[in-house]
């Protein structure tokens, strides 16, 4: 599995609290223009084929290199929580990372490079996109719509997730939790 990786702060604290100035400050500033101005808006058809009530991840399919990728995670932050859970496979255990890798990952007409840490562990994923893909895509998700928008050459494009296969995954979830706790 790869996971998408914040990048990590080597930052001091003086120069975290600086940014931090900045961005509140009427000078920050964007680094890339949007490839199209026009307003990212989900709509009722944008859920067509969605059965509700859900409570579904985004599960989408993306190219990373030259292979079509299938059960990748788009992580838009709802999975942290305040209160502490084991996650699946790392059953408490620390568990090193073999390496980083950065991978082209295409969707809807955009590449962007994006860094993953690979981990050597079982997982439903085949890898999770987080934060530094969705800000760099300027993406904008709907778990509601199950789909994330961006802008790309020609407008805005849809990304689709898939629900049968997020509820496969989460499936897939529970029976590896219950036999980790056997």
């Amino acid at each position: 599995m790869i996971i998408g990786q914040t990048e990590e702060c080597k930052d001091s604290i003086r120069a975290l609290k600086k940014r931090g100035r900045q961005i509140c400050s009427d000078q920050a500033t964007s680094e890339e223009e949007p490839l199209s101005p026009d307003p990212i808006t989900f709509t009722t058809e944008d859920a067509k084929g969605i059965h509700h009530p859900h409570n579904d991840p985004l599960v989408v399919e993306v190219a990373m290199g030259e292979f079509d990728v299938e059960r990748v995670l788009v992580d838009t932050g709802s999975m942290i929580k305040p209160e502490p859970k084991t996650l699946t496979r790392y059953v408490g255990i620390a568990k090193m990372s073999m390496c980083d890798v950065k991978l082209q990952v295409w969707a809807g007409g955009v590449t962007r490079k994006t860094k993953f840490v690979v981990v050597d562990v079982p997982s439903i994923y085949n890898a999770i996109l987080g934060s530094p893909w969705i800000y760099s895509m300027q993406t904008i998700p709907s778990t509601y719509h199950l789909c994330v928008k961006f802008p790309n050459a020609t407008g805005i494009y849809t990304l689709y997730g898939d629900q049968k296969m997020a509820k496969t995954c989460s499936v897939l979830e529970k029976k590896q939790r219950q036999k980790e706790e056997a």
